[in-house]
Formats: structure tokens, C-alpha cells, sequence
């Protein structure tokens, strides 16, 4: 018979793996906040004792909310991260306590360790770590925002595209001391870019909206492009919102830099199968945001696909801003490598 402490972690589990399953979230945040909820819930209880425990039910957890929603990783990514820090800092207590493994490397000192050996420590670091991520998820959108002075100066003309969180904190911490416009692409079908327009038109800032089909004869009046994305894939490529990949390529055309602002919880290790992101991890919704079914059997014979993403190659790409600073795409791999465990493909 489980414990109560265990069964309550299990029923959270299954909430937000339900939660995915039916695709009722709004951002990827809010799935990073519950699945760091879940894992502390777990590290409190008496349900492990070991490194190896808990490394393999991360493993397992990851692995069910990775079915649940295959498009979405951020839960992914902030499971593996907790699975790099729990074996490193397994390993360095390990270290301490024996000396002989202090001259051998990071990587060998891993080979051979018995993660199934008891380090009472082990359990106050890792809540300590929940904590640190936490807080750096509810902080990660204005930490991005305080680079916005280095970026944005008077009388630029920025395009965007839809609505991200990210990117409006980031303009309106820009409008605080320079004065610019901003260019917004509506991003149909859903047309979020009104509600970004309107937030930004309410705080002063000059703001243009124009139709998707519009970015291209823009983009010869912009300076830069200022962009979210829905996460950062391994080879420095976006997983981005449909209709981004158009912005990226009238870009490129006009040598206007194209700048990403992404949370550390939205870098994720996994590499596009495909140049057709489609065909991995896209996400469709209801077509009714394109056809009208009112009208009966009027498109009876009409498929009518709606995808939420896009892919947009890392040439494409000219700078990154997570919370942790501003990073060129080339640098990608390497932040790979030390944020998550090394990964057999």
C-alpha cells in the first residue's frame, strides 16, 4: 500500500499529465511551475532514499509527460536539469568523502559510482535547487527584460510577431528610456498580435499592426526583429509559432537581425528529426479558426490543417537573450553541455 505522500504526488501527476493530454494550458510557464510543484512534492516524501530513486523516477516522470504532450518539453527540460545537478552533486559528495576520485575527470569519476548508496545530504540540495528554479521561472521574463536598454534605442523601428509575455515586458522596459516603434504582425488565425498591439498602444508606445502578408514589404522600414519562442531546439533552430519562420526569412533578405528572448526552461536537448518539424512534434488545433462550418456542407471536402508551430533553421537566428544573458546561436551546444546529461542518441 503506497504512503499518502506518495499517493498525493501520484494523483498531481496524473492532473497534469491529463492537463496535457487535453492541451488545457496557455504557456509553457505555467506547465514548468506545476512539474517543479510535482518533483518537490516528491523530494519531500519518504517515497527514495537514494540518488538512484530518484534519478530513475525523474526518468520515468519525464517519460509520461513526454507522451502526454510530445510537442511540449519545457517539463522535459527542467526534469533533466534536476537529473544533471542530482548526479553531479552525488558525485562531488562522493568525491569528498573518498579523496582518491578528487584526480580522476568529471566524466570518469561518474563511471562505476554506486548512485544506490545513501548521502542524507543529497535531499536538502536538491529541495534547495527546486527553490532556485522556481524562483528563477517566475523572475525569467523580467531578468530577460533588463537587457532591453543594450538592444532597443531611439527612433528604431522593432517588427514582432503575435504575443509573448517576454516580448512585451521586454518593449515596455525599452520604452522606459528611449522612444521607438514598434511593428506588429497579427499572427492569424488566432490574431494574437491585436491583444499585443493594444498593450502596447495603452503604455504609449507608437505601435503599428499590419497582416502576415505584410511582414515582407516591412521589413525593408525595420531595424530589428524581437521575437518569443515556444523553445530552443539542440542544433540552435526555434520550435516557434507558425507564421515565424515567414518574419525570420524577410530578415534575412534585408539583413535585419532577427533577436530571440527565451527562458532557460525553453532550451531544450532534443534535435529536429526533420527539416519538417510537422512531422515530429507539431501541435494542430481545430480548423474552425479557418473555415466557417456554419455553412454547412460548403467544405464537406475541404482538409483544412491548422498548426501551432513553426521551425526556423539557426541561420536564421542572430541572437539569443535568455535570463541568463545574451548568447550567440553558436554557443548553443555548449550551454547543451552544461545544463543536461549527456544523452545517448
Amino acid at each position: 500500500m503506497g504512503s499518502v505522500e506518495e499517493d498525493t504526488t501520484t494523483s498531481s501527476l496524473l492532473a497534469l499529465e491529463a492537463l496535457l493530454k487535453r492541451g488545457q494550458y496557455t504557456r509553457s510557464g505555467q506547465i514548468s511551475l506545476l512539474t517543479l510543484d510535482i518533483v518537490e512534492k516528491y523530494v519531500q516524501s519518504n517515497c527514495w532514499k537514494t540518488a538512484g530513486d530518484l534519478i530513475t523516477w525523474l526518468q520515468d516522470t519525464a517519460e509520461t509527460l513526454r507522451k502526454a504532450a510530445a510537442s511540449e518539453t519545457a517539463s522535459g527540460n527542467l526534469i533533466l536539469r534536476l537529473i544533471k545537478i542530482v548526479r553531479d552533486d552525488f558525485t562531488n559528495r562522493h568525491r569528498s568523502r573518498n579523496p582518491g576520485l578528487m584526480s580522476q575527470n568529471s566524466v570518469d569519476s561518474e563511471q562505476g559510482l554506486d548512485f544506490n548508496l545513501e548521502i542524507p545530504e543529497l535531499r536538502s540540495d536538491v529541495q534547495n535547487t527546486i527553490y532556485e528554479l522556481q524562483s528563477e521561472l517566475e523572475l525569467s521574463a523580467e531578468n530577460i527584460a533588463e537587457e532591453a536598454d543594450k538592444h532597443i534605442h531611439s527612433n528604431e523601428v522593432v517588427l514582432t510577431m503575435g504575443k509573448s509575455k517576454t516580448v512585451e515586458a521586454f518593449l515596455k522596459r525599452a520604452a522606459k528610456k528611449a522612444v521607438f516603434e514598434v511593428i506588429v504582425a497579427e499572427c492569424a488565425p488566432a490574431s494574437n498580435g491585436h491583444e499585443l498591439a493594444h498593450s502596447l498602444a495603452s503604455s504609449k508606445i507608437q505601435t503599428t499592426l499590419i497582416a502576415d502578408t505584410a511582414i515582407f514589404a516591412m521589413m525593408s522600414r525595420v531595424n530589428k526583429v524581437i521575437i518569443g519562442t515556444h523553445s530552443v531546439l539542440a542544433n540552435g533552430g526555434l520550435k516557434a509559432i507558425a507564421g515565424i519562420h515567414l518574419v525570420a526569412l524577410a530578415a534575412k533578405y534585408y539583413n535585419v537581425p532577427v533577436i530571440v528572448l527565451v527562458p532557460m526552461y525553453k532550451l531544450s536537448p532534443e534535435y529536429p528529426l526533420s527539416t519538417d518539424i510537422n512531422k515530429t512534434t507539431n501541435r494542430f488545433v481545430s480548423p474552425d479558426q479557418l473555415l466557417d462550418y456554419s455553412d454547412g456542407d460548403v467544405y464537406s471536402k475541404v482538409c483544412a490543417y491548422n498548426p501551432v508551430f513553426d521551425y526556423v533553421p539557426p541561420n536564421l537566428i542572430s541572437l539569443f537573450i535568455f535570463n541568463i544573458g545574451s548568447l550567440a546561436p553558436s554557443y548553443i551546444y555548449r550551454l547543451l553541455h552544461e545544463t543536461y546529461p549527456q544523452i545517448k542518441r
